[in-house]
């Protein structure tokens, strides 16, 4: 039992390394670079014009032709979507997004969100499809806010995105609506407060 947690430690921070690795390639990236992956924002990799020799420059060695490459593609071309930085998870993101809006439209885009997934490429490897169309939106939309994304847990949420438990979409629904929940509670004590003087 000792070795396979010592086992299961040496993965996660094999992976953890892999993520912040591509994160500081992604940064390191010139702007020429950057545009080149933004243009195919939401597409598969076989999809994108031109795309493909940035994105095979900054993938770390170790995660070429493995199972969640289309992930990474995905977060290599939103990337240069959203200049702006924020810590917390996507759910936190839009949540900032309509804290700035005041709309009840954004309540339905989280929630199309958190029920979309990705297509199963090659009858197995995640990637594309209605979850990386929606994302592509909501990457934009927090940009036009001037709200940034945190993207090395953006990353790791997606790595996740399909696990059974779905215990990032329930991180996301909590960074989004309990907020919410909390502000809208708190309005309703002011004026409680208020009516009670």
């Amino acid at each position: 039992m000792e070795v396979r947690n010592q086992n299961e430690k040496k993965e996660m921070t094999k992976k953890k390394n892999l993520i912040d690795e591509f994160i500081e390639n992604l940064k390191n990236l010139s702007r020429g670079e950057c545009a080149v992956l933004k243009r195919a924002a939401g597409l598969e990799i076989a999809e994108s014009r031109g795309g493909m020799d940035v994105f095979y420059r900054i993938l770390p060695r170790a995660l070429m032709n493995s199972r969640n490459e289309e992930i990474y593609f995905l977060v290599a071309t939103l990337y240069g979507l959203n200049k702006h930085t924020l810590t917390g998870n996507f759910g936190l993101t839009l949540h900032k997004v309509q804290e700035s809006t005041k709309s009840s439209s954004i309540d339905k885009r989280m929630s199309a969100l958190l029920d979309s997934n990705f297509d199963l490429l090659d009858g197995s490897k995640p990637g594309g499809g209605e979850l990386a169309y929606r994302l592509r939106q909501c990457v934009r939309l927090a940009e036009s806010k001037e709200i940034g994304v945190n993207w090395r847990q953006l990353l790791q949420d997606l790595l996740s995105w399909t696990h059974p438990a779905r215990f990032v979409q329930k991180q996301w629904a909590r960074s989004y609506f309990t907020t919410q929940v909390e502000k809208k509670g708190e309005s309703r004590n002011e004026i409680e407060s208020i009516e009670s003087e």
